[in-house]
């Protein structure tokens, strides 16, 4: 639901020159790919069985997460374009209408860090134990109450707390042991929470033990806007753009509004995690995320009378993916396909996969073989097929996404740069990987001219023996490729292009490109 939380993956002579034609259509093959990910046709090889590059495959892709409804980066995008947070929400949601919500409505929350089936807190004063039914029961501070519990017993409850002796002691209060029983602190309107491990946290609200099956979860039950004021800071950068946290806010309300209408479990309403949507309690709150929070209070999303299901992630990789309603439709999105950090790339070794998928024997290739046509490469894997030496299976792109821990379902697979060879020592080193310059690999490593070639979303590295690995991207690495690139006259780069006051130079065995700023480029062979 949420933006994913998962850690950025990594990122000579000629030969004869009467086989120039068989380059020069190698090459245009490639231009789109080279191009990188706005290309408006998929390139023809994603879709084509992909053999592996000296035993690894490589994944290019863009976006993180589903890529229905709202891009959180994309949100951003459009904010700093100009657009209001309604705007921003029309566009993500179109067809829905801003209503409001119910003004003091609360929210239970399972606190799902809590594990170990009974609720701790942190003495302070103020604090008292309640049941349902309204008894309650104002605790003791001082030195010898050093933590307090409700731990479960058979269908009972039972308050504890924990002496300076370094035991636990029960504590005998007026109160219905078969009722929920739960902590709060009218005098802070906070109760810090103790979690297993030791860490503590703090929760507007009140905190309850309820029971489930044979154990029992830590539920929170606080004022919706209380509970929004912790879950935006956990779901965007609140320092963004005021309208992007805004629309951010509306969804988050929206979204927890709508589980709240039809909870999955009696005992809370959502969770606290990407599975529903991020909640940290009151410890993460920012004057940014309470601010927006402020700016909407108590606006939600309809279609029609129902609320709407407004689900987001993180970057839609400049295409939503259809959510099967009128308002969660696949489109292309402009805000989002604006953000750099859409895009990606990992790579694996061939036993990766054959540990993964053992049927299939000895890895000889992977193949997307359907998409959903939304986005680029012709849309999200629908269907991967694995096929080995003893046979082949088939799966689909949501299982091969998360059996490779892989962002999106928006990805190609290419065989990708050799390990150990100079452009890819290169494009590892120097220049950064996947998050640096030249973004991750768009197509495999092709051998020309008694070279390499390999091309990337942001350019494209040349290696030969004699010059080693440089790098062209822009207009002077397309009239390089018309003009037969290494194959050609001017054979390989000897130098990365340069800009200069005019536009850019680059340099090769045998001549030069100059490409003026806002004119053409001149090639000359010396």
């Amino acid at each position: 639901m949420s933006r994913a939380a998962a850690v950025p993956p990594v990122r000579p002579r000629p030969e004869s020159r009467g086989r120039p034609r068989r380059w020069a259509s190698a090459l245009a093959g490639l231009c789109l790919v080279a191009a990188g990910l706005d290309a408006a046709t998929p390139p023809a090889r994603a879709d084509e069985a992909v053999t592996p590059v000296n035993s690894y495959l490589v994944i290019t892709g863009s976006g993180w997460g589903h890529g229905i409804g709202m891009s959180q980066y994309g949100a951003y995008g459009a904010a700093v374009a100009g657009l209001s947070y309604r705007e921003i929400l029309a566009f993500y949601y179109p067809g829905t209408t801003l209503a409001s919500l119910k003004a003091g409505n609360t929210i239970k929350v399972w606190v799902s860090a809590d594990t170990d089936s009974m609720l701790n807190v942190v003495p302070e004063k103020g604090l008292r134990v309640r049941d349902s039914a309204g008894a309650k029961a104002t605790l003791p501070t001082g030195s010898r109450y050093r933590q307090w519990r409700i731990v479960r017993s058979g269908s009972k409850r039972v308050l504890q707390y924990y002496s300076t002796a370094g035991v636990w002691v029960r504590k005998t209060v007026a109160l219905d042991s078969g009722r929920v029983w739960s902590f709060d602190n009218p005098t802070r309107a906070i109760v810090k929470l103790r979690l297993p491990g030791g860490g503590n946290r703090d929760y507007r609200g009140s905190v309850a033990l309820r029971f489930y099956g044979s154990g029992a979860r830590t539920v929170n039950t606080v004022p919706m806007e209380d509970y929004l004021r912790g879950v935006v800071p956990s779901e965007m950068p609140t320092e963004w753009a005021k309208a992007a946290v805004q629309a951010q806010s509306v969804a988050a309300r929206s979204y927890a509004a709508r589980f709240q209408a039809n909870p999955q479990l009696s005992i809370y309403d959502l969770c606290d995690t990407i599975s529903c949507q991020v909640y940290q309690g009151q410890d993460y709150e920012t004057s940014g995320g309470n601010a927006a929070v402020a700016a909407t209070a108590d606006r939600i999303l309809k279609a029609g009378s129902a609320i709407a299901l407004t689900m987001f992630s993180s970057s839609n990789g400049g295409h939503t993916a259809s959510g099967g309603t009128s308002y969660l439709v696949a489109k292309p999105d402009p805000y989002d396909g604006r953000m750099k950090n859409q895009k990606w790339s990992t790579w694996f070794s061939s036993t990766a996969v054959e540990q993964r998928y053992p049927a299939v024997g000895s890895l000889r290739s992977v193949r997307v073989s359907a998409r959903d046509g939304a986005g680029a490469w012709g849309g999200r894997a629908e269907t991967v097929v694995i096929t080995g030496s003893r046979g082949t299976v088939s799966v689909s792109g949501a299982a091969f996404r998360a059996a490779f821990g892989l962002r999106e379902r928006l990805f190609a697979v290419y065989g990708g740069l050799k390990p150990g060879t100079g452009n890819h020592e290169r494009w590892q080193g120097e220049l950064g990987g996947t998050t640096g310059r030249l973004g991750g690999p768009s197509a495999s490593e092709v051998k020309v001219a008694g070279g390499l070639f390999a091309p990337f979303e942001e350019g494209e590295l040349y290696w030969s023996k004699a010059t080693g690995s440089r790098r062209l991207s822009g207009r002077a690495a397309s009239v390089y490729r018309s003009a037969g690139g290494p194959a050609g006259t001017l054979g390989f780069p000897t130098a990365d292009v340069k800009k200069t006051s005019t536009g850019t130079l680059s340099r090769f065995q045998h001549g030069t490109i100059t490409c003026l700023t806002g004119g053409g480029c001149t090639v000359r062979v010396s």
